[in-house]
């Protein structure tokens, strides 16, 4: 991830954003974990259109990141959820 304080407050930014709507969702976290994948899988397959890579390497790419995500504290998320 890194230690850019603006990417770090973009990152925390959006994070929050999307476990505040996760959260009024209504989903179970179970449920709401599977959107995010699938949400992954969309924005992977923009990429591809955009000229990233096949949509194969741009998904493997996003689990890749998602896998690095999931490695980081939830810490940081503190700061931004009320």
């Amino acid at each position: 991830m890194g230690t850019d304080p603006a990417l770090i407050d973009k990152l925390g930014a959006l994070a929050a954003h999307v476990v505040e709507e996760a959260l009024a969702s209504g989903l179970s976290w179970d449920q709401a974990i599977t959107a995010f994948g699938i949400a992954s899988k969309a924005i992977a397959a923009q990429a591809a259109t955009q000229g990233n890579g096949t949509l194969e390497q741009c998904t493997a790419h996003a689990q890749e990141r998602l896998k690095i995500g999931m490695e980081q504290s939830a810490d940081v998320l503190k700061a931004w959820l009320r």
